[in-house]
């Protein structure tokens, strides 16, 4: 049922909202950047929430790509959050392995996500870097 103060979505109208100067704020950070490890055993403690598709411009051609990248809800130590995605496909493939198999559930499993440092790749002359994603037991 809708009421007064509600437009069709559900939302709450301009004229219906309190003094938001007054009220309390989230201390999760809705803009996002993407995290580049540099140092081996950085890590991000948090909740895959999505894997989603961003446009990246290649720095050596200038062309528009499209990349699968993990968004996490990363908790810093002072217990606030921030949103942070990354690209790594080792990455991507090893969170939707775990989406796949049960281990992990998006939006709801915990989990330690540590960087490894590169490794050479057998096949090519490029290096990858690798990962560790690690469920976090309450």
């Amino acid at each position: 049922m809708k009421t007064e103060t509600q437009n069709q979505t559900g939302i709450a109208t301009l004229d219906s909202l309190p003094n938001l100067h007054n009220a309390k704020v989230s201390p999760r950070e809705l803009s996002s950047t993407y995290w580049t490890p540099e140092v081996e055993g950085e890590y991000k403690v948090g909740v895959i929430m999505e894997i989603k598709e961003e446009n990246y411009t290649d720095d050596k051609s200038g062309e528009t790509v499209k990349l699968p990248c993990i968004i996490m809800l990363n908790q810093e130590e002072d217990g606030s959050f921030n949103t942070i995605r990354n690209g790594s496909k080792r990455l991507v493939a090893t969170i939707e392995s775990a989406i796949e198999s049960g281990e992990l559930v998006l939006g709801q499993t915990p989990i330690r996500l540590s960087y490894l440092g590169k490794r050479k790749n057998k096949t090519n002359s490029y290096q990858s870097d690798r990962w560790s994603v690690k469920p976090i037991v309450l």
